[in-house]
């Protein structure tokens, strides 16, 4: 489950907390867990606010729109202990 999870924030793009628990067949509450977890191990980073977001998502094609809109909540973005993690499997 959580290389699924890492999977999915690395390669899946803007995804929502929904769209991830559904993919990983887990219940939303249990991602908010599972997301915390890896935050607090380093396999990710949580970005707040469109500041950083907009350091960490320049790369992205749809951040054009994304910083339009209103913050929605907390993302998440893989960070290179969770990359390595991935391709140790």
């Amino acid at each position: 489950m959580i290389k699924e999870i890492l999977r999915a924030i690395r390669d899946g793009g803007l995804l929502s907390k929904g769209d991830i628990a559904k993919d990983v067949g887990i219940q939303e509450s249990t991602l908010e867990s599972v997301l915390s977890l890896l935050s607090s191990k380093g396999y990710l980073k949580r970005i707040e606010g469109t500041e950083e977001m907009s350091k960490g998502c320049i790369v992205c094609p749809t951040s054009r729109e994304c910083m339009k809109k209103p913050s929605t909540g907390n993302s998440y973005i893989i960070t290179k202990k969770g990359k390595n993690y991935l391709e140790k499997i």
